[in-house]
């Protein structure tokens, strides 16, 4: 489904499995307030344009307009923020390892790996009304490695990614059984 997926420091025979992102209703949510944001700029305009006489030809007009584009550019500095920070953040299963991508703010990456037989424990989470509605949720990934606890944030179908991943780790723990068998076999 995902194999033309490529990414860089990518095994020469991994596959990607599960390319996350977080749920669109969590984007939806952050747009919101940026449209709160630009109607509450559109209300103090028209308040001071109608309610202000002729406030067009007062000497605090310029200092309205200056703030009216301070306050645009800020909003577009929060959504592209929001959209970077949505787009940007993303977890790839393959049928090795986990891959956490999470960007923080414009210029910081968080990249993690985890193999899939270091997992020990594999938790999904839906808490609330809207999440049980439009299915999304929290997966908890428990291991002993350095990083101890995986998370993916507000995911669509968790239930289902969360079988998905206990599925490729039992193959390849059995796999690498398999192969350490062969191994000691091959040196008896």
């Amino acid at each position: 489904m995902f194999g033309e997926i490529n990414f860089p420091g990518q095994h020469s025979d991994e596959q990607v499995i599960l390319f996350l992102r977080r749920h669109w209703f969590i984007f939806f949510i952050h747009l919101l307030s940026v449209l709160a944001a630009i109607i509450g700029l559109v209300l103090i305009y028209v308040f001071f344009t109608l309610f202000g006489g002729d406030f067009s030809q007062s000497e605090y007009y310029n200092l309205l307009l200056f703030g009216e584009s301070l306050g645009t550019l800020f909003i577009w500095n929060l959504f592209f923020i929001l959209w970077l920070d949505f787009y940007l953040d993303a977890w790839i299963v393959t049928n090795e390892r986990i891959i956490n991508i999470d960007q923080k703010g414009f210029f910081n990456r968080d990249i993690s790996e985890l193999k899939l037989t270091k997992i020990q424990d594999v938790t999904s989470e839906i808490v609330g009304v809207v999440p049980t509605l439009l299915n999304y949720g929290n997966i908890h990934v428990q291991t002993a490695a350095e990083i101890e606890r995986f998370t993916f944030y507000q995911i669509p179908n968790p239930n289902e990614v969360k079988n998905t991943i206990v599925q490729l780790q039992e193959k390849e723990r059995h796999q690498e059984e398999r192969e350490l068998g062969q191994a000691i076999r091959g040196k008896l």
